[in-house]
């Protein structure tokens, strides 16, 4: 806007994106950042639903243009200066492409018997919605810990986390605490070195390296392992792939 330039977003969820797929009232942690046009953000920790309304306010002061619930398909090249990019509903034709889309890309899927049960999801918006359940959330990130905790304080769920390694060693020191804390109350329980094999209704199956474990009673099973990075996309639009690293 800065410059004067016609630009335009395309969102395929709403604004905010990843963060609204966070937990009611979970705490981000962010950094000091200066939004051209708007001013500086001074937060070092804010809530899901503040840093969505600062967000939604800066596009609204700012005049920016963003087609949200609109899902980019291809883009191609036109000519030597061009670029045509195609949604899911429409056409555009630029000069110049910027692809800001993350690293989240499709939730990692664990490809065993069951997954597609609707009683399995991949986040967790409203954790008060589930009580008095047998909760298995699979993983061991800070989104697994996060979703863990909050569906901890909810009554009366039995919460129980599968991880398929010894301990966690890559989740932020806040969560650190906070898990260690809910481990020591056995307000939360974690089942290591274990690897869902099976879902069933009623039923989770882990096995612990190559043995198998008493099928455990379940009523929802959430899974945070991770995505599937959007690398045939960004191939698609002629992005070079770093084989060597195996990330653009």
């Amino acid at each position: 806007m800065h410059h004067k330039l016609r630009v335009v977003t395309i969102e395929k969820e709403d604004i905010g994106g990843t963060v609204r797929h966070y937990p009611r009232k979970k705490l981000v942690m962010t950094s000091a950042i200066v939004i051209p046009g708007y001013g500086k953000l001074d937060y070092r920790e804010v809530l899901k639903e503040q840093l969505i309304d600062t967000w939604e306010d800066i596009v609204a002061r700012a005049g920016l243009t963003v087609n949200t619930g609109e899902t980019v398909q291809q883009v191609s090249r036109t000519g030597e200066s061009c670029f045509v990019v195609t949604t899911d509903e429409r056409e555009y034709l630029t000069r110049r492409v910027v692809l800001a889309i993350g690293r989240r890309g499709v939730p990692r899927k664990l490809n065993v018997p069951g997954e597609n049960l609707p009683k399995v999801a991949y986040s967790l918006r409203e954790p008060e919605v589930f009580q008095r359940d047998k909760i298995l959330v699979v993983g061991g990130g800070d989104s697994a810990i996060e979703a863990a905790l909050a569906l901890a304080d909810q009554p009366d769920n039995e919460v129980r986390i599968s991880y398929r390694k010894d301990r966690f060693s890559r989740i932020k020191p806040a969560n650190y605490e906070r898990i260690e804390t809910a481990l020591s109350s056995q307000k939360i329980e974690v089942l290591w070195d274990t690897n869902v094999r099976g879902i069933e209704p009623a039923a989770v199956h882990l096995s612990n390296g190559h043995e198998g474990i008493e099928p455990i009673p379940n009523s929802q099973v959430f899974v945070f392992i991770g995505g599937e990075l959007p690398t045939k996309f960004l191939k698609q639009c002629g992005v070079k792939i770093d084989t060597k690293f195996g990330q653009p």
